[in-house]
């Protein structure tokens, strides 16, 4: 008698799914989602920028840099990401599965600004060959980024220093 009965449930669960009344998928996804679309959660270190105060996280291994702020609903002004690389050259990112929008800043081996791009506009939810790509214009050894505005905020200017402890700059 019990076969019936789920038989039943699965036939009710199955004409929601097709009539859009329900959505596996994004109910999943709405309520905890799977690992792959969680924010990551790396090492920070403090940080100083302009004379602020930052919560910097290091995404120094490929698959960290490869995430970023992938699926960050928000971050506070004084948070940002630092891409570490051990060698000088022409970066280059995209906003794939970014919800918010953002600031870079790109620094030179001693950490200096060099240049910077603002209000990269998030590409969360977008086909991925409708995505612009940001480059750095030179060559830069690590990139910064911030929650969009906060270069304008901060009035950072080329030359700025970027006062990290030297021992977090390393990377895979």
């Amino acid at each position: 008698m019990k076969k019936p009965i789920n038989n039943l449930i699965l036939v009710i669960i199955a004409a929601f799914c097709i009539t859009g009344l329900f959505n596996p998928v994004k109910a999943f996804a709405q309520y905890g989602g799977n690992a792959y679309q969680q924010p990551q959660n790396i090492p920070s270190v403090k940080a100083k920028l302009a004379g602020t105060d930052f919560d910097v996280m290091l995404a120094r291994t490929n698959q960290e840099k490869m995430k970023g702020f992938m699926f960050f609903w928000d971050i506070p002004e004084t948070t940002a990401m630092l891409f570490v690389y051990n060698y000088d050259h022409q970066m280059h990112f995209w906003m794939k599965n970014t919800r918010i929008p953002l600031d870079i800043v790109f620094f030179s081996s001693d950490l200096k600004v060099v240049e910077w791009i603002e209000n990269m506009q998030p590409g969360y939810g977008k086909y991925e060959a409708s995505l612009p790509h940001y480059s750095s214009k030179g060559k830069a050894r690590h990139a910064l980024e911030l929650k969009a505005g906060m270069i304008k905020k901060l009035g950072i200017k080329v030359g700025d220093r970027l006062e990290i402890p030297l021992i977090m700059l390393y990377s895979e």
